[in-house]
């Protein structure tokens, strides 16, 4: 009888699956018995164990963190903290207490706002600097807080459709076709169908703000103290805007600078540090246990990219149809990633005469991929972490269950507005 080695499953199986399927299940539960786990926790474990099961070398992991998104996202921490720490966090929670008369009118704000600024500023930027505002309005009106959190993943994931610098794989796809002029391109083709995926997201999250309680009257809203550090603060977000003005200045005239993304948040994250009086406690505030998880993450997805398993699939569908592209970019977003999964359409993209369609189908699709489940989209990450510091648990089934539904919908919209009106 033929003995079957670790190394014959290896090769059968081809173990960074295995453990990608592993993580996958620990991430959904997040409880053994007496022991839980988070989600950085759960996912730097596989990022080990495809490191000593020799899946990886160290020195290919070493290469595949991604050294521009982990400053972009330290940089960006590092801001939200601040702007929490600056009292700004309430005097937005003024603002939206004041225009925000029941349920279905907060849940319209925060879609409309957080969509539009994550279309703007990119998802992940809003994600890190929303949390914390959704929590403190979930609690003052009554409100579930998962479901405040639900709607503000779906709100930035969606809103990000439409701007080629609205997530990282939407500004990945513009560095292959920047020939097509990429901010008209998107545009033209995902502003409508986003709006109407908006509408959709409010729909469906509609029974989880019906329990808001009485809108605090005028007077008992929270006054912002006299924080030193605002004016600094204030600074650091005029620089985030001055650097994406610029660059979609760039985008649309070819005039100017196209200022790589970590540089303008290391741009905008020095004055903080230099300038505000609370630079440690900003500094113990930082999502660390965020950044283990991305760097994690990207050992881990390269382990499994290398397996070359998703090459002959996104080979197959870069010449199929726009239902195709769009499955392929929801479905294989979950395993692989957003960004790696657009990486592998590079040949693609590249090729002459590519479609207009395939090229938004492909945005489409690898965005609202966060929409189905946690690991669709890194914003959710940054939310569902934040929720676990704060001790509220989104569990993989809650998400899903209105995710589901919500991609779905969108999906068919996105799909139906590409084939009748193809670019």
């Amino acid at each position: 009888m033929k003995l079957i080695t670790l190394n014959n499953i290896c090769t059968i199986t081809q173990l960074s699956l295995l453990i990608l399927g592993l993580v996958f299940i620990l991430i959904a539960i997040r409880q053994i018995g007496r022991f839980h786990f988070r989600i950085w926790q759960v996912m730097l474990a596989g990022a080990l164990a495809v490191l000593v099961t020799g899946q990886i070398s160290p020195d290919a992991a070493i290469k595949a963190i991604n050294p521009g998104v982990i400053t972009f996202l330290l940089s960006m921490f590092i801001i939200g903290a601040g702007f929490e720490s600056s009292g700004l966090l309430k005097v937005s929670i003024n603002w939206i207490t004041n225009h925000a008369r029941s349920g279905d009118q907060l849940l319209a704000l925060i879609i409309v706002v957080m969509g539009f600024l994550s279309a703007i500023l990119m998802n992940d930027t809003i994600a890190i600097i929303g949390g914390p505002l959704v929590l403190v309005l979930a609690d003052r009106f009554n409100i579930s807080k998962s479901g405040a959190l639900l709607a503000l993943c779906f709100a930035i994931t969606t809103g990000s459709v439409f701007s080629p610098i609205g997530n990282p794989q939407n500004y990945l796809i513009t560095t292959y076709v920047a020939d097509m002029s990429p901010y008209l391109l998107f545009f033209s083709g995902l502003f409508i169908p986003t709006i109407l995926s908006l509408g959709i997201v409010w729909i469906v999250l509609r029974p989880l703000f019906k329990s808001a309680g009485q809108i605090p009257s005028q007077h008992e809203i929270i006054e912002p103290t006299d924080n030193s550090s605002r004016k600094v603060i204030y600074f650091s977000i005029f620089l985030l805007f001055l650097g994406v003005g610029m660059k979609i200045v760039y985008g649309l005239t070819g005039i100017g600078l196209s200022i790589p993304f970590e540089w303008i948040a290391v741009s905008a994250a020095i004055p903080v540090i230099l300038f505000t009086p609370d630079r440690m406690a900003i500094l113990k505030k930082t999502d660390w246990c965020t950044l283990i998880f991305f760097a994690a993450m990207f050992v881990l997805m390269q382990s499994v990219y290398d397996t070359g398993l998703f090459l002959d699939i996104v080979h197959h569908e870069g010449e199929g149809d726009i239902i195709g592209i769009l499955t392929a970019g929801i479905l294989l977003s979950q395993v692989i990633s957003n960004v790696p999964f657009v990486a592998l359409f590079q040949p693609v993209l590249l090729s002459p005469g590519v479609s207009p369609s395939l090229v938004l189908a492909l945005a489409a699709g690898s965005t609202i991929a966060g929409n189905l489940t946690i690991l669709g989209a890194a914003s959710n990450v940054i939310i569902i972490q934040q929720a676990e510091r704060e001790g509220i648990h989104i569990s993989m089934r809650f998400f899903c269950r209105y995710g589901i539904p919500v991609t779905l919908v969108q999906t068919g919209i996105y799909a139906s507005f590409l084939m009748v009106f193809p670019m």
